[in-house]
């Protein structure tokens, strides 16, 4: 909001929102940190549109909870030991919210310790849930530990 101009309910409502919004993503990362796939995906829109960065195994485009339960969060848990998805940093712009973090975690069939950084990006088109999710991830380095 430039300071120049008078405070307005257009502009409270926005910041309310972008601090809702950064709240609910925080929210999934605690919930996965913790383990709980089911109480992530359900802070998700039944229509999430989950974008996984093309150059990994399962890069693609996923509609819906159970596409993203079955074509990430199941792999994440098959292929990987101890992976955490570590946001170091949450930024609310408009309707999305950006996550800048790190990946951790042991690639079960190398052996191989990774960690990598990646952004995120959340964006809203309802209240309360994320609508669509991309990751920009450090493909090179989850490749390598793959390998």
């Amino acid at each position: 909001m430039n300071p120049a101009q008078p405070f307005t309910h257009k502009a409270h409502d926005q910041d309310s929102r972008m601090l809702r919004n950064q709240e609910t993503v925080s929210g999934i990362y605690a919930a996965v940190a913790a383990g709980d796939i089911t109480a992530a995906l359900g802070a998700m829109s039944e229509r999430i549109e989950w974008v996984v960065t093309d150059g990994l195994p399962y890069g693609g485009t996923y509609r819906g909870r159970t596409e993203v339960l079955t074509n990430v969060f199941a792999r994440f848990e098959t292929e990987w030991d101890g992976l955490e998805v570590v946001p170091e940093e949450l930024l609310a712009v408009r309707d999305a919210v950006v996550a800048l973090g790190r990946y951790r975690g042991r690639h079960r069939g190398t052996g191989t310790l990774m960690t990598a950084r990646f952004a995120h990006v959340w964006r809203f088109a309802e209240d309360t849930a994320p609508t669509a999710f991309e990751t920009i991830a450090d493909t090179h380095t989850m490749v390598a530990a793959m390998r």
